[in-house]
């Protein structure tokens, strides 16, 4: 098992950080070889039909994880979502991929690998969507290797409108939008963004800003509300869509966080350094899926396969991820470990 594990380590180039425990260094092992499975099985090749179906990657997956938890029992815990057994990490590591543009689904429902040579530049190397002929490491779900010709932006990959933060809450409470409506106060909860409380929990009975977001209950409706006077507001529909794994669910957490920084309450994320290579990132939320799952190709989540809260990326990914958590209004701290 020990030279299984140092051959994963140096075919990946993945290095434990400062006093990292053995069943976190094999659970980043294992959770990024799964990775590299979901990916090269789209390589595959049978009767000139290039890739493979998503069903058979699903079944790979899930007996490399059953092999990995049998190796590694310590580490079956952060592989296997005990709180809830209707989440599959293989389905999870295919979706993302599937979602971040490395796997291409074709008319037949069979995912191929597009190695199209495009890459986001970052520090000193690039994340490289697909599988370069070329030496290559990887971090989290991503794949790194030098820069190609066809470059993209983050913003690209995420894509993101050019708006500042101020300038996206002000077209979302742009008043020739709203409406009196015949609602009823009482019904209604008010999001609150001055509360130092995570989004999620920050619903009150009365408003407490100018502008925010009312709902009648969790499930809905939604509006987008203007307090014109003390007592008279003004309300705009809010959609709500059914979220799920795709990339641009979730979206509806950018206008909280946007009204959050407006009111000198921002969602906070912190950054700890851990030694010269890693880093710790806590968000103080769960994000939109697009940064969500930027965050997988270039970091671990922590506590296991499912954490939406805490990332383990290297130090020089740092200056990319804060650019894209402040590009939505999230405020970030950095410091270090006191180790």
């Amino acid at each position: 098992m020990n030279e299984l594990l140092t051959v994963m380590s140096a075919e990946m180039s993945i290095n434990r950080f400062h006093d990292e425990p053995d069943d976190s260094f094999i659970y980043r092992l294992c959770y990024s070889a799964l990775g590299q499975w979901c990916l090269h099985t789209a390589q595959n090749s049978s009767d000139s039909i290039v890739g493979t179906t998503k069903h058979n990657q699903t079944i790979i997956l899930n007996e490399l994880m059953s092999r990995y938890c049998e190796f590694f029992p310590a580490v079956s815990d952060r592989l296997i979502d005990t709180s809830n057994h209707q989440l599959n990490l293989a389905v999870h590591i295919r979706r993302v991929y599937e979602e971040t543009g490395y796997l291409l689904t074709d008319a037949n429902n069979r995912n191929r690998l597009a190695n199209f040579g495009r890459s986001i530049q970052l520090c000193g190397t690039s994340l490289f969507f697909g599988i370069p002929s070329t030496v290559y490491t990887v971090n989290g779900l991503g794949v790194f290797a030098s820069s190609t010709k066809y470059l993209i932006s983050a913003r690209e990959f995420l894509i993101r409108d050019n708006l500042s933060q101020e300038e996206f809450l002000q077209s979302q409470f742009d008043v020739i939008d709203f409406y009196d409506r015949d609602l009823n106060l009482d019904e209604l909860e008010f999001f609150n963004p001055c509360s130092n409380k995570a989004p999620s929990q920050s619903w009150e009975k009365r408003m407490k800003t100018d502008r925010s977001v009312a709902r009648k209950s969790e499930f809905g409706p939604y509006y987008r509300v203007i307090r014109i006077k003390d007592d008279s507001f003004l309300f705009a529909d809010e959609p709500t869509e059914p979220q799920s794994d795709n990339f641009t669910s979730y979206e509806y957490r950018r206008l909280y966080f946007a009204l959050k920084a407006n009111y000198n309450e921002p969602l906070r994320a912190n950054v700890i350094e851990l030694d010269a290579e890693y880093s710790l990132v806590t968000v103080g939320g769960r994000l939109p899926n697009r940064e969500y799952y930027y965050l997988l190709l270039l970091s671990w989540p922590v506590k296991n396969a499912f954490d939406k809260i805490s990332f383990l990326l290297r130090n020089n990914f740092v200056l990319d991820v804060t650019a894209a958590l402040t590009n939505i209004g999230i405020e970030v701290k950095e410091g270090y470990s006191n180790a």
